[in-house]
């Protein structure tokens, strides 16, 4: 079969056609979980899929898998328990603290398989029905474990050393996919069914072999980090840091099992249970990804209804907001500048970010001459920070007739006397300074400022004495 690339993506093959528009769409383009039909982004219609899996295959994440652990929530288990078993260890209850702490973690690895099989590539925040619940999981892999040891028994006491290698060789083979059924379908007898642990395998094929492959590099660099660390640090800190060790690769491990049981959900089963991905399948929000579309067929005002009605669902999202203006500034519509992108300074403002807010500003300023802030603190602050960057015209724009427009702001007296000092150091407008600082001393005689207007208004008085001699 012929592939198709994405219209959108051309380096990327496509995964649904749509037969309205007849137009080709990847899974970054696609607001959806899943690869099944789906609604196309731009029409509406239903689109059918071309076949083509959307999430990476194993060996693509490998890196992501190693780092897993070190997420805040695994790693603060992790140390949590560490820190639990030294200080129990010479405890008389030592042995009960550990076999807990054994229950604890093979339940949270658990959560973790389960988790990532399901779509959520990142860990979860720590709850605590993340180990009130499925309790008897954990004894459920001992006896899975135990099986495949009395398997091995068998085979020892009724055969050769050929016989006992094969054996474990098949064992270590075939016990991921009994860990990654007993995860899958929370039954024991499934876990165990030579049926079903063959199916799974021939299911996930060469992603099976490359899981098997690693969870073995992973068991060797184990032993190879035990001997390193017994002869490296003092013994009575050596279990809590092979404690750890093992914790981390049994997690990298389990997120590995988990990741194939998720790359084959739809042939395994788990379609209903699968949730969007955060990396490959979806964000929360599609709409930037309908942004994409939009744009790239000249559909700027539903572009910009689109990113509009993001914003109001996510007002804290700054992303939107920044493409959302310069959308604006590309087709320069004025009405939606002045309603989102003098939000958007506000918001920048109030963030601290004040680089970005006078960039923003001089953005809409040079497209709209006119444009003003809401608010007289925040005009007075863009003001400000005008002035700071050389702005200084622009922050004459600002202040005009903050009095008329604000008559309450107690902070006019300070904005109409930085209102003189630009007019006096910026423009050589001594006349019209002065005339603004006599205004301030007779209209507010009790403000705070008015020292300070006293001082520079005595400064202009001064230097006009001189140029008369």
């Amino acid at each position: 079969m012929t592939a198709h690339s994405c219209k959108y993506h051309p380096d990327i093959k496509a995964n649904w056609h749509c037969n309205a528009c007849h137009i080709d769409f990847c899974h970054q383009c696609v607001d959806t979980a899943t690869d099944e039909d789906t609604a196309c982004p731009l029409c509406g219609e239903m689109m059918a899929t071309r076949g083509i899996s959307s999430i990476p295959p194993l060996w693509i994440r490998i890196p992501q898998f190693f780092l897993y652990p070190f997420h805040l929530p695994p790693l603060l288990l992790i140390i949590t328990l560490v820190i639990v078993n030294f200080i129990a260890a010479a405890n008389v209850l030592g042995f009960l603290v550990q076999m807990l702490i054994f229950v604890v973690f093979t339940k949270y690895a658990h959560v973790v398989m389960s988790s990532i099989s399901r779509g959520r590539l990142k860990p979860e925040r720590l709850r605590w029905s993340m180990f009130s619940e499925d309790l008897e999981i954990p004894f459920k892999l001992l006896f899975i474990v135990f099986c495949y040891g009395l398997f091995n028994t068998l085979v020892q006491n009724n055969g050769n050393n050929t016989a006992l290698n094969l054996s474990l060789l098949l064992s270590s083979f075939l016990f991921p996919a009994s860990i990654m059924l007993l995860v899958s379908s929370q039954r024991f007898l499934r876990a165990i069914n030579p049926l079903a642990i063959a199916e799974l395998i021939k299911t996930a094929g060469f992603s099976y072999i490359i899981l098997f492959v690693f969870l073995g590099l992973l068991l060797s660099g184990l032993l190879a980090a035990w001997k390193l660390l017994f002869i490296s640090i003092p013994v009575h800190l050596f279990f809590s840091a092979i404690m750890f060790v093992i914790m981390y690769f049994v997690l990298v491990m389990f997120s590995m099992m988990g990741y194939v049981l998720y790359q084959f959900y739809q042939q395994l089963g788990y379609v209903d249970a699968v949730v969007p991905s955060a990396e490959y399948a979806n964000d929360e929000n599609g709409n930037e990804r309908n942004v994409d579309i939009l744009l790239q067929e000249g559909r700027y005002p539903e572009a910009v209804d689109w990113l509009a009605e993001a914003i109001e669902l996510q007002p804290n999202d700054f992303g939107l907001r920044e493409r959302l203006h310069r959308i604006l500034c590309s087709i320069k519509d004025k009405k939606y500048l002045q309603t989102y992108s003098a939000d958007y300074i506000v918001r920048l403002l109030l963030l601290g970010k004040p680089s970005e807010a006078i960039r923003v500003y001089m953005e809409c300023y040079n497209l709209i001459p006119g444009f003003k802030l809401k608010g007289a603190k925040h005009r007075h602050e863009m003001a400000r920070l005008l002035v700071g960057s050389g702005q200084s015209r622009a922050a004459l724009l600002l202040l005009n007739n903050l009095h008329r427009d604000y008559p309450s702001y107690d902070g006019i007296p300070c904005a109409y006397m930085l209102v003189a000092r630009i007019m006096f150091e910026y423009f050589s407008h001594e006349d019209k300074a002065r005339k603004i600082l006599e205004y301030l001393m007779h209209k507010y005689p009790d403000h705070p400022s008015r020292k300070q207007t006293r001082s520079y208004l005595d400064t202009l008085n001064s230097i006009s004495s001189r140029r008369a001699r």
